[in-house]
C-alpha cells in the first residue's frame, strides 16, 4: 500500500508540473541563419531548428517557433518569461542575462568575400579596417567589431548581409566557411562565387538553445534533462558539427 501511495503521489507531481508548464504561453525565438535556422516551404527548420523541436518534444513542451531579426528576438527573449532563444553565443557579458539548456550549433566565424576580388587577403584582423565589413545588429560579432572600433554595416539578419556582399555594396561579411554553400544556395548562385578569407579565434563559439531569467524553474529543469539524454547521440553531434550535410541532402 505504501509504494502504492508513494507511486501515485509521484505520478500526481509530474502531471501537475507537465499541465503547470504546457498551460503557460512559450514562445522559442531565434533569426534566419541558414543552414542553422531557415525556412523550408513556409515551416521553420534548419539543423538547430531540428534540434530544438527534438529536446522540447522529449521534454513534453508545447511552443510556438516564430523567426525575427536579431536585435529583437534576443529583446524578446530578455523582456518575457518562459520565452526561449537560438543560436545565442554564451559571452562573458551574457552570462546572467539567460538560463543556458544546452548547444544546438557550433561556428568558426571569420571573412568571407566574393571570390572575385582577389586583392582581399588578411593575415590578420586588423588588415580588415580599410574595408566596409556588414554584420547583424546584435550579434557577438557586432559587439566584435564595435569593441576594436571599426566601422561596420549593421543588418538585421545574414541574408541581407550577403545580399550587401553580393551587390557589391560591401566588402567582407562575417560567417562560418562550412556554410557557404546554404547561403549562395538562399541566392541561387554557385558557392565558387564566395571566398573564406581567414578565420576570427575569438568567434569560434557554441550557439545555445537559452531561456528567459525569469523563466518557470520546471520548464527549464525537465529542458536540461532532454538535452543530456541526447548528448551522445550520434545524430545530435552530426546536427552540431556537421550541419551543411542537411543542406546537401535535401
Amino acid at each position: 500500500m505504501a509504494l502504492f501511495l508513494a507511486r501515485f503521489t509521484l505520478w500526481v507531481t509530474i502531471l501537475l508540473s507537465t499541465t503547470r508548464i504546457a498551460a503557460q504561453p512559450i514562445e522559442v525565438v531565434t533569426e534566419l541563419s541558414p543552414p542553422n535556422q531557415l525556412v523550408i516551404n513556409g515551416q521553420i527548420g534548419g539543423s538547430s531548428t531540428d534540434i530544438v523541436r527534438h529536446v522540447l518534444s522529449k521534454a513534453n513542451v508545447d511552443a510556438t517557433i516564430n523567426m525575427y531579426p536579431w536585435a529583437r528576438a534576443f529583446h524578446l527573449a530578455q523582456k518575457k518569461p518562459n520565452t526561449l532563444l537560438y543560436s545565442v553565443a554564451k559571452t562573458p557579458d551574457r552570462l546572467d542575462k539567460f538560463q543556458w539548456l544546452g548547444k544546438v550549433a557550433y561556428f568558426r566565424l571569420g571573412f568571407v568575400t566574393l571570390a572575385s576580388r582577389s586583392e582581399i587577403n588578411l593575415r590578420q584582423v586588423n588588415d580588415a579596417r580599410p574595408y566596409r565589413i556588414a554584420v547583424q545588429r546584435g550579434d557577438i560579432s557586432a559587439k566584435f567589431f564595435a569593441d576594436r572600433q571599426f566601422s561596420t554595416v549593421q543588418t538585421a539578419d545574414i541574408k541581407h548581409s550577403y545580399r550587401l556582399l553580393l551587390s557589391g555594396k560591401v566588402d567582407l561579411v562575417i560567417d562560418d566557411p562550412n556554410y557557404l554553400g546554404a547561403m549562395a544556395k538562399q541566392f541561387n548562385v554557385p558557392t565558387k562565387e564566395l571566398r573564406f578569407v581567414r578565420d576570427i579565434e575569438q568567434l569560434s563559439v557554441y550557439g545555445y538553445l537559452a531561456a528567459n531569467v525569469d523563466s518557470d524553474p520546471q520548464l527549464v529543469a525537465n529542458i536540461k534533462a532532454a538535452f543530456s539524454a541526447i548528448e551522445k547521440a550520434a545524430w545530435y553531434q552530426q546536427k552540431l558539427y556537421n550541419p551543411y550535410q542537411d543542406v546537401l541532402t535535401r
